[in-house]
């Protein structure tokens, strides 16, 4: 392994709400409340982390911090130690993670566009059976695609990858200046790093816009069954069909917290 996609973090401000969206409605599963303002869907510590997070400030010099904490990226990588050398030879800032907030070791950083990243030592333990669903992508937002890209292939170690469009692409640019996939495989998971495209939703038809803000997708045995649960409870989906990557049929919903999520399966 070189690198995967741990879990992803959303801020929600009603657990049980964002408990029953994803697990009922989008279908992954019961939710464990491993502490009072946090539940968990997933397994082995893979899988979503929705936190609520406390209301409060904290001074770090200049820098006023609030509960940007609860939203971000955890990549496990084969060396921690490595991209903790790279981070300090580069100058870049990171924060260790307390004992208690991971099972193993990690740190806390932020990329170029200030995504927050969770970086996580790799154990020496296969994890258990992947459930039905899994984390396909993560999007994030960079204003400077190719800074962004430069910081995560050169100083975390992934590597770039070929965008694999569908053969009816929609209306967007695949230039790697507006759009990157960092991935260890060919069928565009990962990151996607993306620059923020103000038209998007209005060229292509949708209520929603993923290409702002970033949001994590997960890929279901069935999403024209999520499509159904989720406007029956009168959610509102766009239908993207498969317009972006090639055998990936994707559809976009906000959460009960308007998180962007993307559902998609392969087709």
């Amino acid at each position: 392994m070189t690198w995967s996609i741990h879990h992803v973090s959303l801020a929600t401000h009603d657990l049980d709400q964002a408990a029953h969206f994803f697990g009922a409605l989008i279908g992954l599963g019961a939710a464990r409340a491993p502490d009072a303002r946090t539940r968990f869907i997933g397994r082995d510590g893979r899988g979503l982390r929705l936190h609520r997070p406390d209301a409060a400030l904290a001074r770090s010099g200049a820098a006023l911090l609030g509960p940007m904490g609860a939203r971000y990226v955890a990549l496990e990588v084969a060396s921690l130690d490595a991209v903790v050398a790279r981070l300090d030879q580069a100058g870049l800032a990171y924060a260790l993670a307390l004992p208690e907030e991971f099972a193993q070791p990690a740190i806390y950083t932020l990329d170029p566009a200030l995504n927050l990243l969770v970086l996580l030592q790799a154990g020496d333990a296969a994890p258990s059976t992947r459930p039905a669903w899994h984390i396909h992508h993560v999007n994030l937002q960079a204003e400077k695609v190719r800074e962004a890209v430069a910081f995560y292939t050169g100083v975390i170690g992934l590597k770039e990858g070929r965008w694999r469009a569908a053969a009816q692409r929609g209306d967007f640019s695949i230039d790697p200046a507006q759009l990157a996939v960092l991935t260890t495989a060919d069928d565009n998971s990962g990151l996607h790093i993306i620059r923020p495209d103000p038209g998007f939703a209005f060229r292509n038809r949708f209520a929603h816009n993923p290409s702002i803000g970033g949001h994590p997708a997960f890929c279901v045995p069935d999403v024209q069954a999520v499509k159904a649960r989720l406007e029956a409870a009168c959610v509102l989906v766009s239908d993207a069909g498969v317009y972006a990557m090639a055998g990936i049929h994707q559809i976009y919903v906000l959460d009960p917290a308007a998180n962007m999520i993307e559902v998609n399966q392969n087709v």
